[in-house]
């Protein structure tokens, strides 16, 4: 092996000058196909910097979507990057899909050890006579090692060691198991890379169902997706396809009179995953993406700021956006529907027109008592046109009259009982000294009455005598946590923003006996691999007793039903 040294460095630097011709698109040629067979075999151990098997990882390092669910299993959302890929199977792409793109790119991948000296010579030929680069010559496993493991540069040194590990690869996995690998990685242009992914994009169906045209116009695509893109450039995109039937019909693939057939097949006009205007009439329902929502957007949000996704936000983004994550979540679709129209059903689009005018909006979300599960989310009009959330994103909202629903609970676990005398409003000395005293009107009563009534002036002398600061401390404990003022006599009278996810999550607390389970959006995050991520175990938390809840809960349903919250009423028990 010493003595044939010499020669064999001769012959790879011969080896490196036809490939760079060729990739080039030039017209030497500096070697004879009598030495290419034994000098490349001499790269693929000797210039590969090593035999050891390649770490099959590499090639399967790539962005994978993620998908969103819903509690009942239904898909909500697909998220992703700049790389759209959903892998499949082998057995899932049909042979109008792999028999096209074998015919383009490599038509004797089966026969070949990884590469294909006589692809060269005829690449190289037809380089020649058409002027151009019409044909690169790289098999397909070439391209994956390229792909996966190398940079674009053409120089010697990169394509001499593409050959060696193209060899290696062919050595160390099957024919089928490359050419998936490929399928699955290679770019279709408009953001889809593999051939569901594109399949989706184009036409929007599964790649199951791609009929031969659509299988040689994803052919056609590889070698120069931007040039070749058909909704870009649909003429030249056109002619490429029809070179794709043409060397269809020379490895007898299809007959010369399917080629003709096909050809006459119309050309994609949109992208089927395009929601930037209206979807293509000739686009199937499987690649329909779910509108955005501000459920999905809440879910984002918060796994891009859970560390257990990964210890710095460009991890986490990469994982959450391109680990192929399985994200299941609490939503409930038909809670989610319901809280949607009854939302549309308030405020109609004459209705809307004007609160707009005004700077009226609405928010609406529907916590589970028994686990803090988040079963329906309207955060505002509408996410395309109004994306801040405002029933999770703070500063949040005046909370009103709901607010005193705290010094109620807060009354009743210091003893108060429904039927005890609660005094009406008065004048309180202001703090610093200022002349104006604090003045709250509004009548006294039992504290059943006072509720029913909502008397300003009941609240403001009831929070004096439980203690606002105790007030506040509950709220605390029900998951609320804005800032308040304990030393404002106004606190209870709800003159402090909360957002309306932290006041369904405390109000949950009341249905379900005192304890607060904490809300929460994401049940379960797990990877491709089974990778768990995250799974949702309950924390719950004693707020305050049982005796508390049942009598808050009868105080509050008369309430919805005689008092002030009459409006509230939805044909069964609500407080």
């Amino acid at each position: 092996m010493l003595g044939s040294a010499p020669v064999l460095l001769v012959s790879v630097k011969k080896i490196g000058q036809f490939l760079v011709a060729i990739a080039a698109g030039g017209i030497t040629i500096a070697v004879a196909c009598a030495l290419l067979v034994p000098s490349v075999l001499a790269v693929a151990t000797a210039g590969s910097g090593g035999d050891g098997p390649l770490d099959s990882s590499q090639f399967e390092d790539y962005a994978v979507r993620s998908q969103v669910f819903a509690a009942d299993g239904s898909l909500l959302a697909t998220l992703h990057g700049v790389e759209n890929r959903d892998p499949v199977p082998l057995d899932r792409i049909p042979d109008t899909v792999v028999k096209s793109v074998l015919s383009v790119e490599d038509a004797e991948f089966y026969q070949h050890g990884g590469i294909n000296l006589r692809g060269l010579m005829r690449a190289f030929v037809q380089n020649v006579q058409t002027g151009g680069v019409d044909q690169g010559g790289s098999t397909i496993t070439q391209q994956l090692v390229k792909k996966a493991l190398l940079s674009d540069d053409r120089v010697l040194s990169r394509k001499t060691k593409e050959i060696a590990l193209a060899v290696r690869l062919e050595q160390q996995l099957s024919k089928d198991e490359i050419l998936e690998l490929y399928l699955n990685t290679v770019y279709f242009g408009s953001g889809a890379y593999g051939v569901q992914a594109a399949a989706e994009t184009y036409w929007g169906k599964n790649v199951e169902a791609l009929t031969w045209p659509e299988g040689a116009l994803l052919a056609s695509i590889i070698s120069n997706p931007v040039e070749f893109d058909p909704i870009v450039h649909p003429a030249t995109s056109r002619g490429r396809r029809n070179i794709a039937l043409g060397r269809m019909v020379s490895n007898n693939v299809i007959s010369q009179s399917q080629a003709e057939e096909f050809d006459a097949v119309p050309l994609p006009t949109g992208r089927c995953t395009d929601r930037s205007g209206p979807r293509p009439a000739a686009c199937g329902t499987i690649s329909q993406p779910p509108p955005d929502s501000y459920f999905v957007e809440q879910v984002k949000q918060q796994l891009l700021a859970d560390p257990r996704m990964g210890a710095t936000y460009e991890e986490r983004y990469a994982r959450v956006f391109g680990g192929g994550l399985k994200i299941r979540t609490t939503l409930d679709p038909v809670a989610q529907d319901a809280a949607q129209n009854a939302h549309d059903t308030t405020f109609p689009d004459a209705v809307r027109a004007e609160a707009d005018a005004k700077g009226i909006t609405t928010a609406m979300v529907a916590v589970e008592p028994s686990t803090g599960a988040v079963r329906a989310l309207v955060g505002g009009p509408g996410f395309e046109s109004f994306k801040y959330d405002i029933a999770t994103h703070e500063p949040g909202r005046q909370t009103g009259s709901t607010f005193k629903t705290f010094v109620l609970l807060t009354a009743l676990e210091q003893g108060v009982l429904p039927g005890d005398f609660v005094a009406g409003g008065g004048s309180w000395p202001n703090r610093g000294g200022t002349p104006d005293p604090y003045v709250v009107t509004g009548t006294g009563g039992t504290l059943s009455s006072v509720t029913l009534a909502s008397s300003n002036g009941a609240f403001v002398r009831l929070g004096q005598t439980v203690g606002v600061d105790n007030v506040v401390a509950m709220a605390q404990r029900l998951g609320v946590t804005s800032q308040f003022d304990s030393r404002s006599k106004s606190t209870p009278l709800g003159v402090f923003d909360v957002t309306p996810l932290e006041m369904a999550s405390a109000y949950s607390a009341i249905p379900n006996g005192g304890v607060h389970q904490s809300a929460y959006f994401v049940d379960r995050v797990e990877s491709r691999d089974g990778r768990v991520f995250i799974d949702h175990q309950s924390a719950p938390t004693r707020a305050f007793s049982a005796s508390t809840s049942c009598l808050a809960t009868q105080i509050l349903t008369d309430n919805v039903r005689f008092g002030t919250g009459t409006n509230a009423q939805l044909g069964e028990q609500a407080a």
